[in-house]
Order: structure tokens, then sequence, then C-alpha cells
């Protein structure tokens, strides 16, 4: 994946889980295809959803632990859950295009099994891209965007260290200072004053 590599790095990990999932949807296409003509017997609407079992659990482990293995993860349980529910839906969209070339267009198993893979391979494009979306939105994302955040307790005030003191605190320093050194002065005064009036002055 060289290409990948030359892409700017806020596009690089999104490019990566494309390839992936491209890769491994290619290979759940090869299974879903394979157990669907397996058993396309059976009818088409059955068929496909046996295959989709098999390949939502080659699926699962696959994009788990290679396309986003990079993410956090959560409990398995509830990765898998997750991931059956939006395999349902997936299901749905594709079970819904099947039963439109069936039941509205009347294509019969036996006579029109091109046409049939023909809308199997439509509900697979579309039913991949909500997968995708489904997949990096609520799934293998989910733990990486749902985690609690851990906010420390405030620390205990510190002495800033010599020098270090903002210059607000410097010029209400030297105000204060200032301060003392009016009274001091007045004080001074006023007791030069009352040595002056004492009556040892006066008869001077």
């Amino acid at each position: 994946m060289r290409f990948v590599e030359k892409l700017p790095p806020k596009y690089r990990s999104l490019a990566e889980e494309v390839v992936k999932f491209g890769l491994i949807g290619g290979v759940n296409t090869a299974i879903t295809f394979a157990v669907y003509n397996l058993i396309l017997s059976i009818g088409a609407i059955k068929a496909t959803l046996v295959a989709a079992v098999v390949a939502t659990t080659v699926s699962y482990f696959l994009n788990r632990h290679w396309t986003y293995r990079h993410l956090p993860k959560t409990d398995l349980k509830r990765e898998y859950t997750l991931f059956f529910v939006f395999n349902l839906i997936g299901m749905a969209i594709d079970s819904g295009i099947q039963g439109f070339a069936i039941y509205i267009l009347d294509f019969n198993v036996k006579t029109d099994a091109l046409g049939l893979n023909i809308f199997k391979f439509v509900a697979l494009a579309i039913g991949t891209v909500f997968r995708f979306w489904a997949y990096r939105t609520f799934v293998f994302k989910a733990g990486k965007t749902g985690e609690t955040a851990v906010v420390a307790d405030d620390p205990a005030p510190v002495s800033p260290a010599p020098g270090t003191v903002p210059a607000v605190a410097e010029n209400e320093a030297a105000e204060a200072a200032e301060a003392v050194d009016g009274a001091f002065a007045d004080v001074l005064a006023e007791d030069a004053l009352d040595e002056k009036n004492t009556p040892s002055s006066r008869l001077r």
C-alpha cells in the first residue's frame, strides 16, 4: 500500500481502512457467492440469508483484528451485537433488492440465475457502503469516542519560584510598601510636632 503512504496524514488512516475493508469485502464477496450459489436451490432469499450469516462472521473477525486493529477494543459481545445488527440491516437491503427482482420483476431461480446474480452484485455494493459507514461510526470507533475522560484533581497551590512572580503581583507589593512608608512618615511627623509642643520646648 505504498500509494497510501504518499497521502496526507489526515487521509492516510481512512485510506488504509478503505483498502483493507475492500480486500475483506472481496474475500467475503467470494464466500457469499460461493455459499449463495451452492444452496440456491433452497430459494434465493434463504440462500441470501445463509450466505450473509457466514460472510458476517468472517467479516467481523477480519475487520476487528486487521482493518480496525488500531482502534481501542471494547467488549466483544457489544461489538459483535452491533456488528450483527448493522449486518441485519445490510441483509434487509440485500433481501429487499432480491425480493424486488423475484416478486416485482418475476425473475425465476431456474431460468434467471444470471439476472439474480446481477441483482445480488448491486445489493452487495449498496450494502458494502452502508456497512463501512456503520462499522466505522458505531462499532469499532465507539470505544475510542465513548471512553470517559479522567479529569485529574486540582493540584495543590505551589509558591512561584524566585523571579517568576507575575508583574501584577510585583506592582501590588510595591504599592503596599509605599503605603507603609507613607504611614510611617506621618507617624514620625506627628511625633516631631508633639515634641515641639511639650512644656520643656516652650521654656526653651
